[in-house]
Parts: structure tokens; sequence; C-alpha cells
């Protein structure tokens, strides 16, 4: 029986460890409903088309490239909450915060409490999943299904009834109709599951099949959306950029983990990367003397399984950018982001509690200052652009937006004031049309389109164009259009210039006057 002596540090550390993870819990918590920033493009696109409403949406959909669950929910929760910058935000904010609760449940199950409460730690104050829950964009969604499906397959795993069978279906459709890159994770998960029909014993290849089965349910439901998917597929892709080298896409992808760029993100990477690492290669091994940490591959199945199908779900996801030439961005990361989570974790728990808890308030501080760093920079310049056309327009003014990537950030601000074109459809800039965007692009006049721009355009008003160039399907059109409008106007001149080091999407501004 452990004397006083003995409980009393015990107790103690155990109170202090509670208290750590409580702060790092509370601190990410925060962070996920703080962006100062105005919604940039992605994002200034996803509510224009939640305004649409369900039919709209659908329609809208066919000219932009995504599956419609995200923006059906992004509706209903608009229709609650409100539709400003932070209320549309706060949704992503509340599925990443859920996900805490769901990745406790999780680990607690499938390894333990000291673990489990270790992993919420790294989830909370993960700079990606930070960045993620501050946007109107589905990728919270997706980690928030990802990590339910976990949930659920293991419950299939044990206990494989009626209704937890319909759950792992529901999951499957949700994560088909939030991002066409879960065709890759569930064609992963769907490889697993073959392998273990053909190779396992009778009992894996009863609840093997069973669970395939109810991946097939999930995916059956995909059928109806198939000709919008098909029609997307032919006609809208990525054509604002080109598919990188897979070097290049695993740096976007653990500079996306890190949080962003600079040495700060790189540093995250870095120890997520290694603590991912023992998670995966360090094992408890218990002998008659007492549990020690042996180097072997990990003793736990769950995380092996979920590391393999994350795995491949980014490799398929690779080969086909590759193969199409379709874009990559580090947020599509978030396919393989759970199980990284939860080999950290894993990780973490393999060390002694002190060392554990240690390297997680390491992390935590190092992520801070990697969040803090991105909330320094403002994810768009367009704000200062409006405000500088708020402040030094007339009521009734035209405002030229080129490319018109620049147009939906903009047209929350300023729809109702001014007279919005968008370059080179010259329509309003509330959305853009990504339908044959890159064959419209390459057909484009600047000198017609600047003709047209000076024949709706009232006299007496001012002329401002906001513009930049070295958009892919551009190239220096936007230049020319500035020069064009230029020697049709005694006056002009340049109110913003583009900030390259400070905004990711950075803008001038130009004033053009009879």
């Amino acid at each position: 029986m452990d004397s006083d002596v003995t409980k009393k540090p015990k107790d103690l550390f155990h109170i202090r460890a509670i208290l750590i993870l409580g702060v790092i819990a509370l601190v990410g918590i925060l962070l996920r409903f703080f962006a100062d920033s105005p919604l940039w493009l992605d994002e200034a696109i996803s509510a224009s088309i939640a305004e649409e409403g369900p039919r709209g949406i659908v329609e809208a959909l066919r000219n932009d490239g995504h599956p419609p669950l995200y923006y059906f929910l992004l509706h209903f929760w608009s229709l609650v909450v409100g539709d400003s910058d932070f209320a549309l935000r706060a949704m992503s904010g509340v599925f990443s915060t859920s996900s805490l609760f769901l990745v406790y449940r999780f680990m607690r199950k499938a390894t333990d409490s000291w673990v489990g409460a270790l992993t919420v730690g790294v989830l909370a104050i993960s700079p990606f999943a930070i960045r993620y829950a501050t946007e109107v964009r589905m990728y919270s969604l997706l980690v928030l299904l990802i990590l339910i499906g976990h949930i659920l397959i293991e419950k299939v795993w044990r206990s494989p009834t009626p209704l937890n069978l319909l759950g792992v279906s529901c999951v499957i459709a949700g994560l088909l109709y939030t991002h066409y890159w879960s065709l890759f994770l569930v064609s992963a998960l769907c490889l697993v599951l073959f392998f273990c029909i053909v190779s396992g014993d009778k009992e894996v290849i009863e609840r093997s099949k069973k669970l395939s089965f109810a991946v097939g349910l999930g995916i059956a439901t995909f059928v109806p959306w198939l000709p919008i998917f098909l029609e997307q597929l032919s006609h809208t892709g990525t054509p604002w950029s080109d598919a990188p080298r897979p070097t290049v896409v695993v740096a976007l992808t653990l500079e996306a983990y890190g949080g962003g760029r600079g040495s700060e993100a790189l540093l995250v990477a870095v120890l997520i990367v290694v603590l991912a690492g023992m998670g995966l290669f360090l094992r408890k091994q218990e002998p008659e003397a007492g549990s020690i940490t042996i180097l072997g591959r990990t003793e736990h199945k769950f995380l092996l399984i979920s590391v393999l199908v994350g795995v491949l779900a980014m490799f398929f996801g690779i080969a086909a950018s590759l193969i199409f030439d379709s874009a990559f961005q580090g947020r599509y990361g978030a396919f393989a982001f759970i199980p990284l989570v939860l080999a950290i974790g894993v990780g973490l728990g393999h060390l002694s509690h002190r060392i554990g808890i240690g390297l997680l308030v390491i992390l935590a501080l190092v992520s801070v200052i990697s969040v803090a760093r991105e909330l320094s920079h403002d994810r768009t310049q367009i704000g200062e652009v409006a405000a500088s056309i708020e402040k030094n327009g007339t009521v009734g003014d035209t405002v030229v937006f080129c490319p018109d990537q620049l147009a939906p950030a903009a047209h929350r601000v300023l729809e109702e004031e001014f007279n919005l074109y968008a370059y080179p459809s010259l329509d309003s800039g509330q959305r853009v049309n990504w339908y044959d965007y890159e064959e419209r692009n390459s057909k484009s006049d600047p000198v017609e389109i600047a003709k047209k721009i000076l024949s709706l355009h009232i006299q007496e008003q001012s002329i401002w164009l906001v513009w930049i160039d070295g958009y892919k399907t551009f190239g220096s059109q936007c230049g020319k259009l500035k020069e064009e409008l230029n020697a049709s106007s005694s006056n002009s001149r340049v109110f913003v210039h583009a900030g390259g080091e400070d905004y990711y999407n950075s803008a001038n501004l130009v004033r053009f006057t009879k």
C-alpha cells in the first residue's frame, strides 16, 4: 500500500497535468473562433453559394466543382445564426471543437484515458485544425466526419448491429457529399477491407464483409449526384493551378500541418513528424519489473489501419492529380490528418507522463507562435482595397476586378454602393464561374473588354480597377486592361499597392477619372 509521501507527488502531478491540458484545450478552442481577416476568395464563394438556398446551391455548384453537403449545412446555419463573417466561420469552429470531445472518446476506448487526454491536447492546439476552424470551408467538417468514421467502424468491428452499420453508411455518404477527395479515402478503405476478406481468418472475413456492405451502401447514395459530378469533372476541375511534383505535395502538406509558411511552421512540422514516428515505431512491453518502451512496430492495430488508409488515400489523390493534371493544396492533407493526430497522441503516451506532458507543452507553445504568425497576415488584401474605395469613392462609381477571382471577397462589402464588374465576363463578381474557365479566359481580349467597361460606365463617375497579374490562365491580361483604361482617362492614381509579403491574396487599386 502506497504511503502518503508517495501519493502526494503523484496527486500533485495529476492535478498539474489536468490544468495544463485544460489550458491547452481552452486556448485551442478560443483560437478556433478568432479570425480578424475578411473572407478570402474561397470563403466568399462558399457564403455566396449557401445564400442560394437548396435548389440554387445545386445549380451554383455545376459551375463550381464541389459536392453540396457543406453548403446545405451553411445555408441552414446562416438562417439561424446569421451571415456575418464571424457567424459563418463559427460553424467550422463548432465542428472543430466537437472533434475534441470525439477524439477523446475514441482514444480512451482504443488506448486509455491518459493517451486520450494527450491526443485532445494535440488536436486542440494543431495549427492545421485551428486554421480550418476559422474558414468558411468544409475542411473542419471533413475532419469531424473522418473521426466519426473511426468511432463507428470500431463499433461495427465489435458489434456489427444494423444501426452501427447504417451509421457507417451515413458517414461514407457524408464524406462523398462533402469533398471529392473522399473518393480516394473510401477507395483506400475498400482496398484494406478487400485485403482483410482475402487473407483474414473466419471472424475477420465475416466482419469485413459486413463493413464492406455498409461502405457500399454509403457509396450507392452518391449515384443521384453522379451526373453533376461528371459534368463538373469535364468542365470545372482546377484551372487555377497545375499539378505539383510529389515532393512539392509533401512540402505543401507538412506546411499546412505546421500552420503555413515560416520557421515556426517548419518547427511544428518537424515535431509532429517525430512524435508521429514514435507512435508508429515504439511499443510498450510488459516485463515483470514493469512497463518499458522499446523500438518496434506499435501494438495498436487501430493506429496501423488508420495510418494505412490515410496514406493510401493521399497516394491515390496525388496519383490522380499527376495523371489528370489537377491541382493540389496543403488543405487536402485533411484526409490523413486524424491518423497523424492519433499517432502523435500514442507517441506521447509511450513516454513517461512527465516527459509526455512536457513535449506536449513544447508542441503547444511552438504551435501557438505559428498560429499567431499566421493571424498577423490577412488572408486577402481586399479588406484594405474595399476600405479605400469606400473612403475615397462615390456611390455609383464603377469597380472592375481583374481577374474575377478578386471579386467575390469585395462583393460582400461593396455590392450595394458601386457598380461591380468582374473580368472577363463583366458579371457582378459574386462568384467565380469555373465552367470552362481556362477556355473562356484564353479567348478574352483586354482591349475589347476595356471598351465594354467604358460603354457601361457613367462618364461623371470614377473607374476603380482592382488588379494583379500572375493568375493562371490570365497571363498579363490584367496589366493590359489597366493600360487601356489609363489611355482612355485623363488622370489616374494608385491608392493601394499589392502587398504580396503581407497578404496571401494581394491586389493593386487604381482610380481612373476624366
